[in-house]
C-alpha cells in the first residue's frame, strides 16, 4: 500500500482532537472525516481540519473509503464500533480499554480477525525510551530474578468529572479500568504476565457507581509478587510510579540501578518514535506492511483481564486466577 492512508476518528473531541492532532503530524497520512452524535462536536473539527463530519460513524465508514480508524468515544462503546468498522473493512485503532466487558473484547479480536483487519489497543505509554528499555533489560536477564514489581497511580477527579457517563460500570468502569488501565498494562507488559490477584475496591470520595480508589496485591506469572494503588479521590499533584526489582537490580519511573548502584543506560527508543504520535506512526506501518501492531488486540485484552479480575475479586472477596474472568464475568 503505497497510497495515502485514508484516516477517519470516531470521536472527535476530548481525546479523539489529540488522536486527530498526531494522525495530521505523521507523513503519507490523510485525515478525511470524523464522526460524533452531535454536531456541534462536529463543526470545530471540520473547520479546524478540513475533514468531513458525520453524526453516525457506519454512514462514514459507508462513504469514505477509510484505511483506518480511531475509536475514541466511551469505552463501553468501543466493541460495537470496532465491529461495524473491521465489517466495513477499516483497521480499527481502539483507546484504552478496549472495552468494559471481556466477552466484548473477544468478540472485537474475533471479528478483526475473521474481516482480515488489524485491530490496535491505545497504550502509548509504553512507546517511550525508559520503558522501552526497561522491557529490554527484563528481556535481558539485566534485573535478575523478578522479586517485586508494583503501581501506583494517584490522581484528582471532581464529583463534576462522574456527574455524566464517567464512573459508570456499562459506559466507563472506575479508577482500575480507566486512570490505571495504563499503568497496570505496563506492569504486565514490563513482567510478562499477571498470573493472579486480590483486590480491595471502594467509593470513598465521590457519588459514582463504580470504586475511585483500590488496592490490589498480584502474584506474577514469572514467580514475583507485587501490588497495585490507584485513586481519584487525592487532591495534590498527579504521582505516578511503576517499579521492579530483581535480585540483580532494579528499575522505577526512570531510575536504573544495579547492585544498588543508580546506572545511566543508553536509553532505546521505540522504534516508530515516543508517545500517542509514535504508537499511532507504528498502527499506520502494521496497515502498510500487512503485520500485527505493536499493541495488537491480544496484548491490549491483557490489561482488561487483569483489571476485570480485580473486580471480581473484590465482589467474591477472595483471590482470582486472571484466567477466570469469563467464568466470574457475571459479577464484574
Amino acid at each position: 500500500m503505497t497510497d495515502p492512508i485514508r484516516y477517519g476518528i470516531v470521536g472527535v473531541s476530548g481525546y479523539g482532537s489529540t488522536h486527530a492532532d498526531c494522525v495530521e503530524a505523521i507523513e503519507g497520512v490523510e485525515l478525511v472525516a470524523g464522526a460524533a452524535t452531535s454536531r456541534s462536536s462536529l463543526e470545530p473539527f471540520e473547520a479546524e481540519r478540513g475533514a468531513t463530519g458525520y453524526t453516525d460513524h457506519v454512514e462514514m465508514l459507508e462513504a469514505e473509503d477509510l484505511d483506518a480508524v480511531s475509536v475514541c468515544t466511551p469505552s463501553g462503546t468501543h466493541a460495537e464500533i470496532t465491529i461495524d468498522a473491521a465489517r466495513a473493512g477499516v483497521h480499527p485503532l481502539v483507546e484504552k480499554p478496549l472495552d468494559v466487558r471481556i466477552d466484548r473484547v473477544d468478540r472485537m479480536i474475533e471479528v478483526a480477525d475473521e474481516c482480515g483487519v488489524r485491530l490496535g489497543g491505545v497504550f502509548q505509554r509504553r512507546f517511550t525510551p525508559e520503558r522501552w528499555t526497561a522491557r529490554q533489560w527484563v528481556d535481558e536477564g539485566r534485573f535478575g530474578d523478578m522479586i517485586l514489581a508494583d503501581t501506583a497511580v494517584k490522581y484528582h477527579r471532581s464529583q463534576e468529572y462522574y456527574d455524566s457517563w464517567h464512573g459508570t460500570r456499562d459506559l466507563d468502569g472506575g479508577v482500575l479500568l480507566q486512570q490505571a488501565s495504563h499503568f497496570v498494562d505496563l506492569l504486565q507488559w514490563l513482567t510478562g504476565g499477571i498470573e493472579r490477584v486480590d483486590a480491595t475496591t471502594d467509593t470513598l470520595a465521590h457519588e459514582m457507581e463504580c470504586e475511585d480508589v483500590a488496592v490490589v496485591t498480584v502474584e506474577f506469572e514469572n514467580g514475583a509478587y507485587g501490588s497495585i494503588e490507584a485513586t481519584t479521590a487525592v487532591q495534590g499533584a498527579t504521582r505516578e510510579r511503576v517499579e521492579l526489582n530483581g535480585t540483580d537490580g532494579s528499575y522505577s519511573s526512570g531510575t536504573f540501578a544495579l547492585a544498588n548502584e543508580e546506572v545511566d543506560p543508553d536509553l532505546e527508543e521505540p522504534p516508530c518514535g515516543t508517545g500517542l504520535e509514535g504508537q499511532i506512526r507504528d498502527f499506520v506501518a502494521a496497515v502498510r506492511e500487512d503485520r500485527p501492531p505493536l499493541v495488537d488486540g491480544r496484548e491490549a485484552r491483557d490489561a482488561v483481564e487483569v483489571v476485570l479480575a480485580a473486580y471480581a475479586s473484590a465482589s467474591l472477596d477472595r483471590a482470582v486466577r486472571v484466567d477466570e474472568v469469563r467464568e466470574f464475568a457475571a459479577h464484574t
